[in-house]
């Protein structure tokens, strides 16, 4: 018997040979099965995957019939954005924020983007335009009421028409505030303007929640437009263009305004001369400094001569136009302009200035392309040698111009300090 339990005891702890033989050829067919791969009715019921090209949004029309809705469009938003930039620029010290803008536009053309990218914000300022042309066309019944009470109550002062015109002046101007916050709440668009969804008012006006989605959304739209980082870069900007052109600029008043000075004269020339290399290097600094948001980039003018040996008529081409259209707004400074109405003359700075910064921007990408490009890229000397000479002009021509508007502006020498070349695209404001 108890060989008989041993015999037993060992049967039952010793594994199966079923089990030994499934484990030893697992792992065989296994491999062979991966390697092996699907089989061959499987791969012919399997259709490759279809190969579609990812749609790519440019944000130019696709159809014929589009494109004059969208040149309408684009030049509203164009316009609210020169009318957006003309605004900033009429305010003290917020004005940076405007040169800001036209030197980072500039630089997203010399970091070769799309010339459809190189308006940031310019979508936006045509929704915000909109938005201001629906609430003065909304107000305008408004202010006829308004003049209607004031002349009531001074042709019947103290009467009850009077006091009646007045409440409904105060009840209508009421109202206009409420739907206006209640339609931008809702979007700013034409179709919240025409109807207020009473309905949805009622519901939603005043819920602490709508409050607080509100005030969301109002810190998104500002945050969209970038206003600390352009102010930022427009002071950057202005304080290293001052530091570039104070003393030529100095040296120029002096050979001019210096009467009982002898060497007058020769010091007045070598600022003269030092000024027309300067605003021969000076707006490419400007946007370099902006490309690689460094200050000391400024006054790395080594990089912007072997730019220049790259694309030679590229930089002077681009020069040229930013000389010439300077030129003519020195006449909207010969008198000094209200700070009431500033804005009006800015809108022109900004529509000259505009382009000029542009082109430059994408002179300097141009150059930047070659050079990444080729092995050898820069031009040949027959080219390079016109190409400055052809840059040297323009700067003669625009130092020329800035005796002349020293003559003619109201505000005497201090208009050569503040040009609006290299600072804010705006006249001077009067006193």
């Amino acid at each position: 018997m108890r060989m008989l339990g041993e015999c037993y005891n060992k049967t039952i702890t010793m594994p199966p040979p079923q089990a030994e033989l499934m484990t030893i050829d697992a792992s065989p067919l296994a491999d062979q099965a991966l390697s092996a791969g699907p089989p061959a009715d499987e791969l012919s019921e399997r259709k490759p995957p279809p190969t579609h090209r990812p749609i790519v949004q440019t944000g130019w029309p696709t159809r014929w019939y589009h494109w004059p809705l969208w040149l309408v469009g684009r030049s509203w938003d164009l316009a609210c954005l020169c009318v957006l930039l003309a605004v900033v620029a009429a305010i003290p010290i917020v004005q940076l924020a405007s040169l800001g803008y036209l030197l980072d536009s500039a630089a997203r053309l010399a970091r070769r983007q799309a010339w459809s990218d190189a308006l940031p914000g310019m979508r936006l300022a045509g929704r915000l335009g909109q938005f201001a042309l629906l609430v003065f066309l909304l107000r305008l019944p408004v202010a006829f009421v308004r003049d209607l009470s004031y002349s009531a109550q001074l042709l019947l002062p103290d009467s009850r028409e009077a006091s009646l015109w007045r409440a409904a002046a105060f009840a209508l101007t009421l109202v206009f505030v409420i739907h206006v916050v209640w339609s931008a709440i809702r979007g700013g668009k034409l179709r919240h303007f025409l109807w207020p969804a009473p309905v949805r008012f009622y519901r939603e006006f005043f819920r602490r929640s709508t409050w607080h989605r509100a005030s969301d959304q109002l810190y998104d739209l500002v945050s969209r437009l970038h206003f600390l980082r352009l102010w930022v870069l427009g002071a950057r900007a202005g304080v290293g263009a001052l530091i570039w052109i104070f003393i030529p600029v100095s040296m120029m008043i002096i050979g001019q305004r210096a009467e009982d000075f002898p060497p007058a004269a020769v010091v007045g020339l070598v600022g003269a001369i030092a000024m027309l290399f300067i605003v021969m290097v000076l707006p490419f600094l400007q946007i370099q400094m902006a490309l690689q948001n460094r200050f000391r980039a400024l006054f790395d003018v080594r990089q912007v001569r072997r730019r220049f040996l790259c694309a030679p008529w590229a930089h002077a081409i681009a020069l040229l136009l930013l000389c010439l259209l300077c030129i003519p707004l020195y006449l909207l400074r010969i008198e000094a302009t209200p700070a009431e109405l500033v804005w009006a003359p800015s809108i022109v700075f900004v529509i000259f200035m505009l382009p000029a910064k542009l082109l430059l921007g994408a002179a300097i990408g141009y150059a930047s392309g070659r050079s990444e490009r080729l092995e050898r890229p820069n031009r040949h000397w027959t080219l390079r040698w016109p190409a400055r000479f052809f840059a040297l002009a323009s700067a003669l021509i625009y130092v020329a111009a800035l005796y002349v508007a020293q003559l003619v502006a109201g505000q005497g020498a201090l208009v050569m300090y503040f040009q609006h070349a290299f600072l804010v695209p705006a006249p001077l404001i009067s006193s």
